[in-house]
């Protein structure tokens, strides 16, 4: 086994360090992209679901209301269970493909943060010294 050179031992070490730089400085984003995805998964909640059905309900009618000004307020106050189940089937859908969204954004990030921010640039450099040092190495000075 062929032994390492100096440096490549040298080049190893600041690949670490700047690898450890790029995790601290991209935390604040992980935890954005991290709580987006909380709180998506937080509103699939059967309560929240159900709240958010009411007061879309109540706006609808309250809208309505606004609109024909024969309809009355009181009619937005309550509403048959079968009507709730309706919206609330209809909400509950829009909120599994905001999370399947959701998941799909937190796989991407994460990709593309490895490969563009974490594996490029020292593959990349790594590439290129090895590129300037097999050069040199062939260029025969003659005096």
């Amino acid at each position: 086994m062929k032994k390492p050179r100096k440096w490549q031992i040298i080049y190893a070490l600041c690949s670490l360090v700047y690898m450890g730089w790029v995790m601290h400085v991209g935390t604040n984003e992980f935890d954005r992209i991290n709580g987006q995805y909380r709180r998506l998964a937080a509103q699939l909640d059967a309560g929240r679901i159900r709240t958010a059905a009411l007061e879309e309900l109540s706006a609808e009618c309250r809208k309505k209301t606004r609109d024909h000004s024969g309809l009355e307020e009181e009619a937005c106050l309550s509403w048959p269970s079968r009507v709730v189940e309706t919206k609330a089937k209809e909400i509950e859908e829009q909120r599994v493909r905001a999370r399947e969204r959701g998941v799909i954004k937190l796989v991407l990030f994460y990709t593309g943060f490895v490969l563009i921010f974490l594996l490029a640039p020292p593959i990349l450099i790594y590439l290129l010294l090895i590129g300037i040092i097999t050069l040199y190495k062939n260029i025969k000075i003659v005096r």
